[in-house]
């Protein structure tokens, strides 16, 4: 899944919700700052907030162990 799409991820709520263990993390991390700030608690965007950061901290990973591939710029010429 693109990072650009968690904005509009829509959840079934028929469907059970699982977590991997980081996305556990930044859900309860989130779920803590909306308290701190005495907010009412949106569980959405806390999911949301979850798969996000979570998706970001591996991609990060995966860069800083070399697992990354780099592309030359192709320029197009729109006089063809």
């Amino acid at each position: 899944m693109e990072i650009q799409n968690f904005a509009q991820e829509e959840f079934d709520e028929s469907k059970p919700i699982t977590f991997a263990p980081r996305e556990w993390y930044f859900f309860k991390e989130e779920i803590k700052h909306q308290l701190a700030e005495g907010k009412s608690i949106d569980f959405l965007k806390a999911l949301r907030g979850a798969r996000f950061y979570a998706e970001i901290e591996r991609r990060t990973e995966r860069i800083k162990t070399g697992h990354w591939v780099e592309h030359d710029l192709i320029e197009v010429d729109d006089d063809e």
